[in-house]
């Protein structure tokens, strides 16, 4: 079996429409010309090998049948009107401030889309993609891989333009020759030649996902706090409101304690949300990561009507 560098089964016709091997008169008589450097072609439609598209002139171009491959797969995406894409799935891991770790995943399965309008080689700031098509009211860029892939440096010039994009991958699909069929199965139908670069509905994803393993973490059951040291743990007190609050510094984190008053706990606890702390029921105290210790001891301190002491 012949590679596809050596079979070029599209050309261009003398409208600009890029035309199969199986749809031309055999021949000069094609009126066809290479799309890849503009040279006369003739179509070769013989009974020992595969019909193909060979430059008349015997000299044939590097990337003359890679070339028409790319040319055929963006004229197919721009009249079949939308495409399949592939599944979007995003996970992500989030840890609680009592060690408690979850994952989450976010997934959208295999969807056909429409494209509002969809346009060849438009240039987007510094880069060309392939194809721009609009989805609703998103921009999504399509990249037709045949020999070039997209690169570490133009993924994240994608990425900086924010827009989501879709790499298919041509060079997988070891073929004789290709027809539209095969095309349209490939670019337009299928998604196993398709994977993103940047996913379409990103920021809801990892939305979904971080809230899928927070919730998992939360399932988990609490660590059971440290015991103790027969040393006792630093404490300093402030008065707040007429009301004692201790800071006690623990190994494992920074425990606030007062006795209930409602508005000296309304302080606490927007302080805790701050600082990612949580309420800690058989303890009657909440407890704070141990880096949040600085900024507690300095917000309580501003809300203290007598110098903090050590007791």
């Amino acid at each position: 079996m012949e590679s596809l560098s050596l079979l070029q089964s599209f050309a261009m016709d003398k409208n600009g429409r890029i035309r199969s091997v199986e749809e031309v008169s055999r021949g000069l008589a094609c009126d066809c010309v290479c799309p890849c450097c503009g040279e006369p072609v003739l179509a070769r439609q013989g009974d020992v090998r595969e019909w193909h598209f060979a430059h008349a002139s015997g000299a044939e171009c590097d990337g003359g049948a890679e070339g028409a491959l790319h040319a055929a797969a963006k004229q197919v995406l721009i009249e079949s009107g939308g495409m399949a894409i592939p599944e979007r799935r995003v996970s992500t891991k989030a840890t609680l401030p009592d060690g408690r770790q979850g994952t989450g995943d976010a997934v959208r399965p295999e969807a056909w889309i429409e494209f509002a309008t969809i346009e060849a080689e438009k240039k987007v700031g510094e880069l060309r993609p392939d194809i721009v098509a609009t989805v609703g009211t998103e921009v999504l860029f399509v990249e037709v891989a045949v020999t070039h892939f997209v690169d570490d440096d133009k993924s994240q010039k994608l990425e900086s333009l924010g827009f989501p994009t879709i790499e298919i991958d041509l060079a997988k699909m070891h073929r004789e020759k290709w027809a539209w069929e095969d095309v349209f199965e490939v670019v337009v139908e299928g998604v196993q030649a398709k994977r993103w670069i940047r996913l379409m509905d990103a920021s809801p994803l990892h939305d979904e996902a971080h809230y899928a393993a927070m919730q998992a973490a939360l399932a988990l059951p609490a660590p059971t706090p440290v015991e103790a040291s027969p040393q006792k743990a630093p404490r300093t007190r402030f008065l707040i409101g007429g009301r004692i609050v201790d800071l006690i510094e623990h190994p494992f984190g920074i425990a606030l304690w007062s006795s209930y008053d409602p508005s000296v706990n309304a302080v606490i606890k927007s302080l805790m949300r701050i600082v990612g702390g949580r309420w800690q029921p058989r303890f009657k105290n909440w407890l704070a990561p141990t880096a949040a210790r600085d900024y507690l001891f300095e917000e309580l301190a501003k809300l203290s009507t007598t110098s903090p002491a050590r007791v």
